[in-house]
């Protein structure tokens, strides 16, 4: 048996090495960090031009394939001298290819454009978003949302060929809270850390509909990304009917995002491409 320093010696090198792994790979996944809100996300895009996107189609027979490409995107933030941001997107679909297969199939090639636009205030408040449909051509648009704080709640109206598509309501707004346009990914979300929660509202620009959505970080996760697997957090939007998930790098880059839509599953994917999306943590280990 060991004599008595010998074992006080063991027990003392033991903790310390316990108490760092603790440090290492525990605390960072248990410590408090606010989930990212609109100012956050505001300050984190902007500073490297636009991000392009291809909008696909996923296949659930081949899931580890990326899908057919039915359409392209491209996000950017701009932010002015006075700090606030507009955040713009510019969508394009094929909604032929978009619904082929499907029991909706239109088995017509017609191209829609979705451009949307968001601006930030100074403090990192949501200010105004608006969203047009359009058929690539026809000038006028098919669906029009549009949405503008006032004091503690949204005012959003709605303009479209059918008259249940014009109305004009009001849902209430928490200072800083996620607004999100589904066709219009963030190009960040910074600060996330598993176990986090909070909800959103999602705006639909093909029907106009903005819903709360409860939002978590249930794991990390490893995906394919151009050509190496990268390890990122899992991002689950809990909506009626459907589910969606984001997959963000740990250092915040929205690398992959669900959209919801009926009868296929949407996803847009970052195109590699800038030194930003290179500087990573390198393939998962």
């Amino acid at each position: 048996m060991p004599p008595r320093l010998a074992c006080l010696a063991i027990l003392l090198y033991w903790a310390i090495a316990a108490s760092s792994l603790i440090r290492r790979d525990v605390l960072p996944e248990l410590r408090f960090v606010n989930p990212p809100d609109l100012r956050s996300v505001a300050r984190a895009g902007g500073e490297n031009g636009p991000t392009h996107w291809n909008v696909l189609v996923a296949d659930d027979a081949h899931p580890s394939q990326s899908g057919r490409t039915v359409g392209t995107a491209i996000t950017e933030s701009v932010r002015s001298a006075d700090g606030w941001v507009r955040m713009a997107s510019r969508v394009r679909l094929d909604s032929g290819g978009l619904l082929r297969g499907t029991s909706v199939d239109a088995r017509s090639n017609v191209e829609m454009k979705i451009d949307s636009t968001c601006t930030i205030d100074a403090t990192g408040n949501l200010h105004s978003f608006r969203a047009t449909v359009r058929t690539a051509d026809d000038s006028s648009p098919v669906l029009k949302v549009e949405g503008r704080l006032k004091g503690q709640a949204i005012e959003v109206t709605t303009h479209g060929p059918l008259p249940i598509l014009n109305q004009t309501r009001t849902i209430p707004y928490q200072p800083r809270s996620l607004v999100q346009n589904a066709l219009d990914p963030f190009d960040q979300l910074p600060g996330l850390q598993v176990g986090q929660h909070w909800e959103t509202r999602v705006v639909n620009p093909l029907n106009g509909q903005v819903q709360a959505v409860r939002v978590d970080v249930p794991r990390k996760t490893v995906i394919h990304w151009g050509k190496d697997p990268v390890t990122v957090l899992e991002v689950v939007q809990h909506m009626m009917p459907f589910s969606a998930r984001t997959w963000v790098r740990p250092d915040g880059l929205v690398l992959r995002q669900e959209v919801p839509f009926p009868f296929v599953k949407l996803v847009l994917e970052r195109v590699p491409g800038r030194a930003t999306d290179e500087s990573h943590e390198g393939p998962a280990r």
